[in-house]
């Protein structure tokens, strides 16, 4: 098994570990689901180098981004009452 191989499963394998705590614990908002495994994939590929070395992530990095920033705005805004 190649190490890129192995990395892909060890992320797969803590994403699931992640998702099904959130689901013992009782979470229903999907939106907490999107964002955390944001924060999973970007720790991750942070701390892999081999990931970053052999995939152009960039247009990947910038979507998530929005995404994960367009979800702490309307949480801010939720909580702020704006919404």
């Amino acid at each position: 098994m190649e190490i890129m191989d192995r990395e892909i499963i060890l992320y797969a394998i803590l994403s699931t570990i992640v998702i099904i705590s959130f689901i013992l614990i009782g979470e229903t908002r999907p939106d907490v689901y999107l964002s955390i495994s944001i924060l999973i994939y970007f720790i991750y590929t942070s701390i892999s180098r081999n990931i970053r070395l052999r995939a152009k992530l960039t247009i990947l990095n910038i979507s998530l981004l929005t995404v994960f920033s367009i979800i702490v705005v309307y949480r801010i805004l939720t909580i702020l009452e704006w919404i």
